[in-house]
């Protein structure tokens, strides 16, 4: 048998090992009690607050216990990005435009004069023999042209003379002469244009990217868990 003598509080039934006042209530503790236990009852006890304890142990073992989980977040931030921006500008540029000028330029041009031209002509030229008398020969380029009936000689003899003559003849003739023409030339001017480059810059932007994280869960059920404790 086991007996337990406590004092116990009249308003709040508080068991304490001595008389004393109860804080909570400001009243002193009457009724001093006594109880006695069986060794029976408290075997019972102790099988029944072991199970306890087990169930207990049981449960901290397959709860307490947590692993690190590791996963991913998309976290903005702010970085420096270059970009090609078209831009225009100003400059001189050349160009080539066709002027003209007066100039004189020579030339050769045919004129048309006249001219006294030699050529050779022939012209007949009759010899008569005198009376009497006859022609044995009439000689190169003649030819007797009558003979006597009676003596059969030659008493005319007809010859081609050559003779020179001139006529007049159109000739041209080059001659050199001066005109005034219009050419052109070649001109180097200036005019401003507007032209455009690439021209790289910078810029601030946001952007994400994905960074690990960690959490701690529960090793067996993946809960999340506030604290960290690891078996291995």
């Amino acid at each position: 048998m086991v007996t337990k003598t406590f004092w116990e509080c009249e308003k709040c039934e508080r068991e304490f090992k001595t008389k004393k006042k109860c804080l909570a209530h400001e009243k002193t503790c009457k009724g001093k009690k006594t109880i006695t236990h069986s060794k029976k009852d408290n075997k019972e006890n102790i099988i029944f607050f072991s199970i306890i304890g087990a169930v207990l142990i049981v449960a901290l073992i397959l709860l307490a216990p947590t692993e690190t989980f590791v996963y991913e977040v998309e976290v903005p931030y702010t970085t420096t990005e270059t970009y090609t921006e078209t831009e225009p500008y100003q400059t001189e540029e050349a160009y080539t435009v066709k002027e003209p000028y007066e100039t004189t330029e020579t030339y050769v041009d045919q004129v048309p004069m006249e001219e006294s031209v030699p050529y050779t002509d022939y012209e007949t030229v009759v010899h008569n023999a005198p009376f009497g008398e006859y022609y044995s020969s009439c000689g190169t380029d003649c030819v007797c042209t009558y003979t006597s009936f009676w003596t059969g000689g030659c008493t005319q003899c007809t010859c081609l003379v050559a003779v020179t003559r001139y006529r007049t003849e159109i000739v041209y003739e080059e001659v050199e002469k001066e005109r005034p023409v219009t050419k052109y030339r070649d001109v180097t001017k200036y005019r401003t244009v507007t032209k455009y480059r690439d021209v790289d810059k910078t810029r601030d932007v946001m952007k994400t990217r994905m960074e690990e994280r960690e959490m701690e869960v529960n090793w067996l059920f993946g809960f999340k868990t506030p604290y960290k404790i690891h078996l291995f």
